[in-house]
């Protein structure tokens, strides 16, 4: 009877042990799934893009007149009068100064009064070489004689000559002492005040007319910047388009001018000093914003670069051998990609080198990735802009 009661109790502990495994192994393998899910971590994610970018560069400038002319006395005198209010608009004509006119005038009446004697001296010659002609002709009067008349005739013209020289020369002199505007423009400070000698043993500077409708902005650009841009225009890996050689200007206090210039001049040599070539931009300046001598930064646009891979800048971490990207595989796993990057395209990163378009990169949860992770991707939203953004001009690369 013990017996039987014995097994009876081993084949209900072996029938209650069964059944705890089995429960057992039912949790295990339910288990199992939410574990390999829990292991993954999450990240934000977006996918490379291929765009065409300009190739856009930020120097340093200064603004120069269009055209400046300097207003000098061509001929010695007293400086009478000013005719123009200091800083105001001139017009191309317009009387500026006078000089003391007297000397002049009456050097005009003397070299008029020569005019007017060699003139008649010349007609009493042609009339005694008319007179002779016939006579020499019968032998009525020596060869002699009719070549001398010949001659005074020819010594006359050529006193005619030389006192009409002499007109316009005085003539000329009595109108430099008018100084009149040579150009359009906005006049500076006189530099000579009225009763002071001018024009004695030079050309005295007088004033400058500044034309300021439009003016020229220089800058300079290194040479090897330059050799680099050349090259990538013959390759055709930078395009020059429609919107090439264009530049934006900056005023000091950090506004953007409201219209754009356009290359004009580049210089054929490489300064030796600082190893730049002089670049030339022509600017329009409605309101004479742009004044001379003004430094302005300018956003210079030397052409566009097709297909060209952009990722975030977030994206990208700096090492000390360079910069990675963590992209994500097909099987949800990140894998290290070391990059060579270019320049920043508002907040993009351009890519050279290490990656194509249309790959998963990673953009938030970089700090727990190691090659190998599983992650759980979901799709990056990029910050909207904050105002003004639209007109800041693009950021210059970081150092590599």
């Amino acid at each position: 009877m013990s017996a039987f009661r014995a097994s009876k109790a081993s084949a209900l502990l072996l029938t209650l042990g069964l059944g705890l495994t089995l429960a057992l192994t039912a949790c295990q393998k339910q288990a199992a799934p939410q574990a390999a899910s829990a292991a993954a971590v999450p990240v934000k994610v977006v996918v490379s893009r291929a765009v065409t970018v300009p190739v856009v560069n930020e120097f340093v400038g200064r603004v120069a007149a269009y055209r400046s002319v300097e207003l000098r006395a061509r001929v010695e005198g007293i400086l009478e009068q000013r005719h123009f209010v200091e800083g105001a608009e001139v017009k191309k004509g317009q009387l500026l100064y006078t000089i003391d006119a007297t000397p002049y005038r009456i050097a005009l009446n003397d070299a008029q009064a020569d005019l007017a004697r060699a003139k008649a001296n010349l007609a009493s010659a042609k009339s005694r070489e008319t007179r002779l002609a016939p006579l020499v002709k019968e032998n009525a009067i020596s060869q002699q004689d009719y070549d001398d008349a010949l001659t005074a005739v020819k010594q006359n013209e050529a006193l005619l000559a030389v006192s009409q020289a002499k007109v316009e020369r005085t003539q000329t002199d009595l109108g430099y002492t008018r100084v009149l505007a040579t150009e359009s423009g906005k006049i500076g400070a006189t530099l000579v005040p009225e009763g002071r000698l001018v024009g004695k043993g030079e050309a005295t500077h007088l004033a400058t007319i500044d034309r300021l409708d439009q003016v020229y902005v220089n800058f300079s650009v290194a040479d090897r910047d330059a050799l680099i841009l050349r090259r990538e225009l013959s390759s055709g890996a930078v395009k020059a388009g429609a919107g090439s050689s264009q530049a934006r200007i900056f005023l000091p206090d950090g506004s953007e001018f409201e219209r754009s210039g356009k290359l004009d001049f580049s210089e054929s040599q490489v300064n030796p000093s600082t190893g730049t070539i002089a670049l030339r931009v022509i600017m329009p300046n409605p309101g004479q914003k742009l004044l001379p001598g003004m430094y302005v930064r300018v956003v210079y646009t030397a052409g566009s670069r097709p297909n060209t891979v952009l990722i975030p800048q977030k994206a990208v971490s700096k090492t000390p051998t360079g910069h990675v990207a963590w992209v994500v595989n097909a099987e949800h796993k990140v894998e290290r990609r070391d990059l060579v990057v270019g320049e920043w395209f508002k907040n993009d990163w351009i890519i050279e080198r290490g990656l194509g378009e249309g790959e998963t990169v990673v953009v938030e949860g970089l700090q727990r990735l190691q090659q190998g992770t599983v992650v759980a991707p979901s799709p990056w939203q990029s910050e909207p802009a904050g105002p003004g953004a639209a007109s800041a001009p693009p950021t210059p690369a970081a150092s590599r």
